[in-house]
C-alpha cells in the first residue's frame, strides 16, 4: 500500500512542525501552495518536494494529492478549506477553524463522505494534556469544579498577519486563547457552553488587535474555567496551554504535571519544561490521528469541536465589546 500524499496550503513555521509530521506518520508530503515564491522554494528545499503552487485551484486541477493541510492565515481557513472539501479531499485545518463561528458552519456544511475536517487543536495530543483527561475521566479528582488554562506568551508575540485585523480576525484570542479554550473543554469530556464573560485589551505594545483576553466560561455540566491568553506580558504562568483542575476530591495540572490530593504529598508526574521535542510529539500524533481518517476514522476533533470553540470567541469579543455576560443557546 503506498503512502498517504499529502500537501500544505501555507508554508509559514507551522508548515515545518506538519512536514516532519507527516514523514513521522509514514504519510509523503508533495506539495505546497503559497502566494509567496521565496518562502514556498525554502520548505520544498527543506523537506525535498518539487511540485510548488502560487494557487490552491491550480495544485487542485493536477491531482495526484490524498488530502491537504490548510494553515494559511486566518482568513483564508473557510474559503480554502471549502474549496478543498469540494474538491473531495479530507483537510486538517489549521486553528482557529475560521474567523467567526458562521464561517466555521459553513466549513462544515461542505463536508462529505468522504471530505472531512480534522481540527488541529494539538493540545489535544498533548502527554500532559490526556494524562489531565484521564484524571478527571476516572475520577480521581472527584467532581469537577473549575479549571483555569493559561495561553501566554512573556516578553513577546507575532507581527505579520498575526496583528492585522483583516486576516487574523482579533490577536490574542484567536491566536493563543483557541488553544486554552480547546484544552479546558477537552480535559472535562468535551462540554457544551452556556455562558461567557470576556475582557479584551491591548496593553502591551501599539496593536490593532488585542494582546490581553479574560474569559470566564460556564458549562452545561456545571464547572466554570478561566481562560487568559496574551502577547506580550511581562510573565507567563506556564508553557502555553497549561491547564489547571480542582476538583473536589484533588486538584492537578499539567506543565508540570502534578496531582494533588488532600493531606499528601504532591506527586509530579511530568517536567514543567516544554521541550521542542514535547511539542513535536504533538504534532506527530495529531498527524497520525488525521491520517486515521484517510482510511474511515471518524475526525477527532471534528467540525463540531471547532465551530463550539468559535462560538466561545465570537462570543467573548461580544462580551468584552459590551461589558455584558453573553449566554450560549444550543448552536443552530
Amino acid at each position: 500500500m503506498s503512502a498517504p500524499r499529502l500537501a500544505i496550503a501555507g508554508t509559514g513555521y507551522i508548515a515545518d512542525y506538519h512536514a516532519r509530521a507527516i514523514a513521522a506518520g509514514g504519510g509523503e508530503l508533495v506539495a505546497a501552495v503559497n502566494h509567496r515564491a521565496e518562502s514556498l522554494a525554502a520548505l520544498s528545499e527543506r523537506y525535498g518536494f518539487h511540485r510548488r503552487y502560487l494557487d490552491l485551484d491550480r495544485l487542485l486541477a493536477d491531482g495526484e494529492v490524498d488530502a491537504l493541510i490548510v494553515a494559511t492565515p486566518n482568513a483564508m481557513h473557510a474559503r480554502q478549506t471549502v474549496t478543498v472539501l469540494e474538491a473531495g479531499l479530507p483537510v486538517l485545518l489549521e486553528k482557529p477553524m475560521a474567523m467567526t463561528a458562521a464561517e466555521a458552519r459553513a466549513v462544515a456544511a461542505a463536508e462529505s463522505s468522504r471530505a472531512r475536517v480534522t481540527l488541529a487543536h494539538c493540545l489535544r495530543f498533548d502527554e500532559q494534556v490526556g494524562w489531565l483527561r484521564d484524571l478527571v475521566r476516572d475520577g480521581t479528582l472527584g467532581r469537577p469544579v473549575h479549571t483555569t488554562a493559561y495561553a501566554v506568551h512573556a516578553g513577546f508575540g507575532p507581527g505579520g498577519w498575526f496583528t492585522d485585523p483583516a486576516l487574523s480576525g482579533g490577536g490574542a484570542l484567536m491566536d493563543l486563547g483557541v488553544h486554552a479554550i480547546d484544552a479546558s473543554r477537552y480535559v472535562l469530556g468535551d462540554p457544551q457552553p452556556v455562558s461567557v464573560t470576556a475582557h479584551c485589551g491591548t496593553h502591551y505594545r501599539d496593536l490593532r488587535v488585542d494582546d490581553t483576553a479574560i474569559l470566564t466560561i460556564v458549562w452545561d455540566n456545571g464547572v466554570t474555567s478561566g481562560v487568559e491568553a496574551g502577547w506580550w506580558h511581562p510573565h507567563a504562568p506556564g508553557p502555553s496551554g497549561s491547564v489547571h483542575v480542582c476538583g473536589t476530591e484533588a486538584y492537578a495540572q499539567t506543565f508540570p504535571g502534578t496531582l494533588v490530593r488532600a493531606g499528601a504529598e504532591p506527586v509530579r508526574k511530568f517536567p514543567a519544561e516544554l521541550s521542542e521535542q514535547a511539542i513535536q510529539r504533538r504534532y506527530d500524533a495529531q498527524m497520525r490521528a488525521f491520517l486515521g481518517t484517510l482510511a474511515g476514522a471518524e475526525p477527532a476533533p471534528g467540525a463540531a469541536d471547532g465551530i463550539t470553540s468559535m462560538r466561545i470567541i465570537d462570543a467573548a469579543y461580544e462580551s468584552a465589546s459590551s461589558g455584558q455576560t453573553i449566554h450560549l443557546g444550543r448552536d443552530q
